[in-house]
């Protein structure tokens, strides 16, 4: 017959047992779910500051090429004496010149600028073409391209016209090399329209390495790169795989790749695929000129550390389980306390809650045990606090950034399919920043952010607030405020003059912003809502720049 004695170290052994395995499985579960989660967010994180960082390049670019566009619209007198008047269209071409060139100057990249005028009325080689000749060269003044060569169809060589011109807006036209200077360009083209004819087009043309450079750049893990495709999945950009190469005729095993880049899709989760009977994952972002910004890396490189982590906890177990049973047949009852806390941290951890504190402390291998496992949810939580701090917050403003607009985005748009949601986007962009970045240096601009950020919370109190560029911000408005927003806008422009008053004349406050109101019928996708906000608010930036000049001629006078 077996001892009480017996029998309660067999159950007390039995319980450790038990524990054990609860405590390793919860502690695998849990290191393999939140290793998956931390690894997505780090390759979605590093995807989206990358996109982030190429998007601003080419929003420098087409803002060049926007500032000579307004100003070549501006100081067009008459559509009529361009058409007629050959020394009035040689005089305008001359005036336009030296803003052209210096615009390419002050852009990143730029190989070429050119104004050209509509080939219906103007003369085959109207209009402007400064270029390099090659890339450490400067812009010279050379012959523009003989319109009367070539047929509209002939994309080759005037497609750089007549695709935006029919497109009938802004435009980037797909990568192509120029064997003249043996660079391989991108170009940015915006058509010209006044008095409801086209005018022509100003375009710029820009050194493809400095993004090829930028994707080359990235490593993540040991061997997982970055490339960069069209919307049709052809390659634009790869370590491996030649430009313009088809990526299904690559391998056949890429179709879900494809359809997942032509889509355009992109989310918080991973996309796998197998290409060379490797498995991968990978994270993308469709840039603002359409193209998809892929990052990859090897499926057995993405879980080297949670493998490592799981062998760990195996061992640890292992560990672990030979000491318990020496410790309960020791010290039965001071073991009961803390296997029974152990025990109910485990199934909180099973159930996702990693806020859990540990207060039964002995000096034992089950106290080391519990201290670990403490240290170990706390390193988990610390570290998913700081993944998270880096990939939604704002570093200058506090606010919330462009990866948790797009978060916003795609819960917004899960609504729109769902329903009917009641929403409203304010988008506000500071005036004039790059003259005070100029004339008083980035600190003080970054103090005038600050302040525009500040005005801007406060009118928008229960709003997110979005910094989602350098002096651009956006704000989603619902509920109450939704409702409210003529009140609000009114209550920012309030805080605007009341700043103003307050500041010194050179920290003078200026900000455009722009609404628009959701609308069932016609907005499929959230970014049409924005792009509607985003076009009012240039709309608006653009009249207080007239207003602004109309009062200064009024000074003059």
């Amino acid at each position: 017959m077996k001892s009480i004695q017996t029998k309660f170290i067999t159950l007390i052994l039995g319980c450790v047992l038990i524990c054990s395995t609860v405590i390793g499985g919860a502690g695998i579960i849990n290191a393999e779910r939140v290793v998956d989660e931390d690894a997505a967010q780090l390759m979605n994180y590093r995807c989206s500051e990358l996109a982030s960082e190429m998007d601003a390049l080419l929003s420098r670019i087409e803002l060049s090429v926007k500032t000579l566009t307004v100003f070549t619209n501006d100081h067009l007198e008459s559509v009529d004496q361009l058409k007629n008047d050959e020394a009035y269209m040689k005089a305008f071409t001359d005036q336009l010149e030296s803003v052209a060139v210096n615009a390419a100057n002050n852009t990143e990249g730029a190989v070429a600028v050119y104004v050209r005028f509509n080939p219906d009325f103007a003369p085959p080689t109207s209009g402007l073409f400064w270029s390099k000749t090659n890339l450490n060269g400067s812009f010279q003044r050379l012959v523009p391209t003989d319109f009367s060569k070539y047929s509209p169809t002939d994309a080759e060589h005037v497609g750089w016209y007549y695709i935006p011109v029919k497109n009938g807006k802004a435009t980037w036209l797909a990568p192509y090399s120029n064997e003249n200077i043996n660079v391989q360009m991108i170009s940015y083209v915006i058509p010209i329209y006044k008095e409801n004819e086209t005018v022509g087009v100003v375009g710029m043309d820009i050194d493809f390495d400095i993004i090829k450079n930028m994707i080359n750049d990235v490593h993540i893990y040991d061997t997982g790169y970055a490339f960069l495709a069209d919307d049709k999945a052809n390659v634009m950009c790869h370590k491996t795989y030649p430009f313009g190469i088809p990526m299904s005729s690559v391998d056949q095993s890429l179709t879900p790749l494809i359809t997942e880049l032509e889509n355009g899709t992109s989310g918080s989760s991973l996309f796998s695929y197998v290409n060379n009977d490797v498995k991968k994952k990978m994270a993308f972002r469709t840039l603002r000129n359409g193209m998809r910004l892929v990052l990859t890396a090897p499926l057995a490189e993405i879980d080297k550390s949670k493998n490592q982590l799981l062998l760990q906890i195996i061992i640890a177990l292992l560990i672990i389980a030979p000491l318990s049973v020496l410790v309960t047949v020791l010290i039965t009852r001071r073991i009961i306390k803390p296997l029974k806390e152990l025990n109910t941290a485990a199934k909180k951890i099973a159930e996702g809650d990693l806020s859990i504190s540990l207060t039964q402390q002995t000096k034992d291998e089950v106290g080391m045990l519990a201290d670990s496992f403490q240290q170990t949810v706390c390193h988990l939580q610390k570290y998913i606090n700081y993944i998270n701090s880096l990939a939604y917050r704002d570093a200058l403003t506090g606010v919330k950034n462009k990866a948790a607009y797009q978060d916003a985005e795609r819960r917004i748009e899960e609504q729109m399919r769902q329903g009917h949601p009641e929403f409203a986007v304010v988008v506000l962009d500071i005036n004039d920043l790059k003259r005070v970045n100029d004339h008083f240096g980035h600190d003080f601009g970054d103090m005038l952010i600050v302040d525009a950020c500040r005005l801007i919370c406060k009118s928008f109190p229960h709003s997110p607030v979005y910094r989602v560029g350098g002096d651009e911000f956006a704000v989603i408005l619902e509920g109450a405020e939704y409702t409210n927003y003529v009140q609000l806008l009114e209550n920012l422009k309030t805080a605007i003059i009341e700043y103003n008053e307050n500041s010194p004349k050179d920290n003078q406050l200026s900000i455009a912003r722009g609404i628009a109101i959701y609308n069932c019928q016609t907005d499929l996708v959230f970014s049409n809502v924005f792009k509607r906000a985003d076009d009012a608010m240039y709309q608006n930036k653009a009249d207080m720049k007239q207003r602004r000049t109309a009062a200064e001629d009024a000074k003059k006078e």
